[in-house]
């Protein structure tokens, strides 16, 4: 006997609006926090900054574009 817990992670938008990237997530999941990396290197994850803010009910960051390369997740 064996149960099996699946982890649901919830989507991720992110939109490019003239020179910022808006990150918008769901409000209804404290497990997950948007993280950000240069490299794909997965111990290179650390949290994103600004923090979120409440924008029409989902969790909104807006960052500038700037000459360095970004990656995001949502993570644990």
């Amino acid at each position: 006997v064996f149960s099996l817990l699946l982890q649901i992670v919830p989507p991720l938008t992110i939109t490019h609006s003239g020179a910022h990237v808006i990150l918008t997530w769901p409000t209804n999941d404290f497990t997950f926090n948007l993280q950000s990396t240069p490299t794909l290197n997965t111990s290179l994850w650390s949290a994103a900054s600004p923090a979120p803010r409440l924008v029409n009910g989902n969790n909104t960051v807006t960052n500038s574009i700037s000459g360095t390369v970004k990656f995001y997740r949502l993570g644990p």
